[in-house]
């Protein structure tokens, strides 16, 4: 059998991995044993023993400062920062690190789909978009940086493969569940927020915005096939729905749900689209959109009364 290590363990997608380790075993991926590594420690009560089919391992370490890392036959690297340096630390670390452990270590970086950047209204983006500079400074503050950083780990991982280390890159695009409603800086966490107090749904966005949103329990499906599937090719892969909506489509499904009112600030003329193409993932590794998004916000809010700190 096989252990697994989050570096970025208490994030979101640590966080997706540890609650779908609870609820479905991870025996069929050959994993019996998960190491999360993250600055704050997972507390004991948010791990409920008897409920665990995988033993779960919670280390408090920065991955800027460590030394070495725990013996794992699969590696999945989720630190993220708002600091860019110290993001940049903390892949070298992990990269000097890394090269010290057997090439027959599979590694997984989770990047996004901000590497993009500002994209054309309704195009699906592909693994193969160039990826241009003045798409990138078109984006505005904290994602220009945020993009940019990505690029920057992206490149490490394909130095890595050169020297036929296993890695491979997802490009994260939207979610949801639980750990993302917990959050008030995404628009269909605020929606649902207001919805389930009774309060109106505001669409905050002046342009028409489109995105997809996929579960929880499908991005993890995918993180860990394309894990598993690393190689010193370094293959790319897109991870989201394909389920596409603008914000008032998707606000009208949390409205109907809760029988909401919606108050839409749109009032320019102007596109903001964020869709990727996931054709490859579909085609090469047979993955698929099992939950669609009407039923994971009914998954979400279900499995909203149990928290992590």
């Amino acid at each position: 059998m096989k252990t697994l290590t989050i570096i970025g363990g208490n994030g979101f997608f640590g966080k997706s991995i540890i609650d779908y380790s609870i609820k479905n075993s991870l025996y069929k991926w050959k994993i019996n044993k998960i190491i999360c590594i993250s600055r704050k420690k997972i507390k004991k009560e948010f791990l409920p023993k008897n409920l665990l089919k995988t033993k779960i391992v919670s280390i408090s370490a920065d991955i800027r400062s460590m030394k070495t890392l725990p013996k794992s036959d699969y590696f999945i690297y989720a630190a993220n920062s708002k600091n860019m340096n110290l993001n940049i630390k903390g892949i070298n670390n992990f990269k000097k690190l890394i090269l010290k452990e057997p090439k027959k270590v599979k590694i997984l970086f989770t990047s996004s789909g901000a590497v993009y950047g500002k994209t054309k209204p309704g195009i699906k983006i592909k693994e193969n978009h160039s990826i241009q500079l003045k798409n990138l400074n078109a984006l505005k503050g904290y994602k220009k940086n945020y993009s940019k950083t990505k690029i920057l780990i992206e490149k490490i991982f394909l130095q890595l493969s050169k020297k036929k280390y296993n890695v491979s890159i997802a490009r994260c695009f939207t979610f949801i569940g639980k750990h993302i409603l917990e959050k008030k800086d995404y628009a269909i966490s605020n929606f649902i927020s207001n919805a389930i107090k009774n309060k109106k749904i505001i669409i905050k966005s002046k342009v028409n915005v489109h995105r997809s949103f996929m579960y929880c329990d499908d991005l993890v499906e995918w993180l860990l096939v394309i894990l598993i599937k690393s190689s010193s090719k370094c293959p790319i892969y897109n991870v989201g729905s394909d389920e596409y909506l603008s914000l008032n489509k998707t606000a009208l499904i949390v409205s109907k749900i809760f029988k909401a009112k919606i108050i839409s600030n749109i009032s320019k003329n102007e596109d903001d689209s964020y869709l990727p193409s996931i054709d490859k993932a579909k085609k090469n590794l047979g993955l698929k959109i099992k939950i669609k998004l009407k039923k994971a916000i009914f998954l979400s809010i279900k499995n909203l009364n149990r928290n992590y700190p």
